[in-house]
């Protein structure tokens, strides 16, 4: 049957609408995405279109939908204008804070990571129970600035990566479906599988001046903080309160195939989003270098050699997808562990933060220490320089002196 004649079986007078397609309301967006594709309309203009699609017939409802959306287009214009009059307002002040003058964003965000750190520490030990709110609040705090600096250098599209989207996962969780047990047990695979794992993998380094690499600390080391917190830090009354799905009643045991299961799902929802949304429909960007992406940046740099990446497309990005999917799964096969285990779920916890202090302490020496030296030895050469030219200049005064005194005798 087609869209006219499921809009004409549903036109006799006195008689409600029985159904409508799902095609049929894909093409009542369209005369809104011609005249408005990427702007966000009131509430109250979806609330009432919604009672005019059920009150109207259908031919009346396209009418009406491109007259609302003709009449609105003046106002989506001038919302446009002033929201990128104060975007570019505001850009200025944050680009010199963020990029020009960094030294003094640093030198107050150095106490903001050691006071957070103490306080991670004071809430999972004194009050476990507000220790998912302090997660979001700092998400929240944090997320905005990656975005924005990593938009300036046109790697926002990094921000579409399994790790940003495992954190949405766990705030889907906390906030949306805490009776959800796939969803937990899921979150509590992913993060302490792929984002665990991805410190050692990735270097993610301590650098406490850095909100850089901060960031990439706290979206990898604090949703599993978060996991084992409500899984072993709260009581299990609180759990049945709070987080239904990580009560023992609902999460006794770890399931293996099941999770397998599960993750697959969540793992490929994310894949098939991000290559729909990312490499397909911005592919002309990220081809001429407009805008960077983890796979890119692999291929060009750190495994330009692979034998994989050699291959015609679309192979190479085939064994990115197959590699990062057994990555995922080896590294969650130890979740069971961590799961019943308490002291074994710390211990692995303390083992990933040693590792993040560690390279952080590799990135200060090596990059602190190695300036240092280039310093040095360029001052030694300065010194150097300097002592030869005096040298040369007192042989030449002597020569002179010395043709002096000939000349005199």
């Amino acid at each position: 049957m087609s869209i006219t004649d499921a809009y004409e079986t549903d036109s006799d007078e006195g008689k409600s609408p029985s159904w409508i397609p799902l095609a049929s309301w894909v093409e009542l967006l369209d005369p809104v995405s011609s005249t408005a594709q990427s702007y966000h309309l009131p509430k109250r203009y979806f609330s009432s279109a919604t009672k005019k699609i059920k009150n109207t017939r259908p031919r009346q409802k396209l009418a009406q939908l491109r007259t609302t959306a003709q009449d609105l287009t003046p106002q989506l214009e001038e919302f446009k204008r002033r929201t990128l009059g104060r975007l570019q307002a505001l850009d200025k002040p944050l680009e010199t804070l963020f990029f020009h003058q960094s030294s003094h964003l640093e030198k107050w965000f150095y106490p903001f990571t050691l006071v957070n750190i103490f306080a991670i520490g004071f809430i999972i030990g004194k009050y476990p129970e507000w220790f998912h709110v302090y997660y979001t609040a700092m998400l929240i705090l944090l997320m905005p600035v990656r975005y924005y600096t990593y938009y300036k250098t046109n790697s926002h599209y990094y921000m579409a990566d399994l790790c940003y989207y495992v954190n949405m996962m766990c705030l889907l969780f906390i906030w949306v479906w805490p009776q959800s047990v796939h969803l937990y047990q899921s979150c509590f695979a992913f993060t302490f599988g792929t984002l665990c794992f991805a410190v050692i993998t990735w270097r993610n380094s301590l650098v406490i001046h850095s909100v850089d690499k901060i960031t990439s600390c706290f979206i990898h080391i604090m949703p599993p903080l978060t996991m084992y917190t409500i899984r072993h830090g709260i009581s299990e009354d609180l759990k049945l309160a709070r987080f239904p799905a990580a009560s023992l009643i609902a999460s006794k045991k770890w399931n293996l195939k099941h999770n397998i299961f599960w993750t697959s799902i969540y793992y490929l929802v994310w894949q098939s989003a991000y290559h729909y949304f990312i490499t397909l429909r911005q592919s002309s960007k990220i081809k001429s270098g407009q805008r960077v992406t983890s796979f890119e940046y692999l291929t060009s740099h750190q495994f330009k050699n692979f034998w994989a990446v050699r291959l015609p497309e679309p192979w190479p990005m085939i064994f990115y997808i197959l590699i990062q999917y057994c990555y995922q799964l080896g590294t969650m096969m130890l979740c069971g562990i961590w799961f019943h285990y308490r002291r074994a779920a710390g211990a692995f916890l303390l083992f990933i933060y040693i590792c993040a202090a560690k390279n952080g302490a590799t990135y200060y020496i090596d990059h602190y220490g190695k300036k240092f030296e280039k310093d040095v030895a360029k001052l030694k050469m300065e010194v150097e320089e300097l002592q030869q030219q005096l040298e040369q200049k007192t042989l030449i005064e002597k020569s002179s002196a010395s043709d002096v005194e000939s000349s005199s005798l």
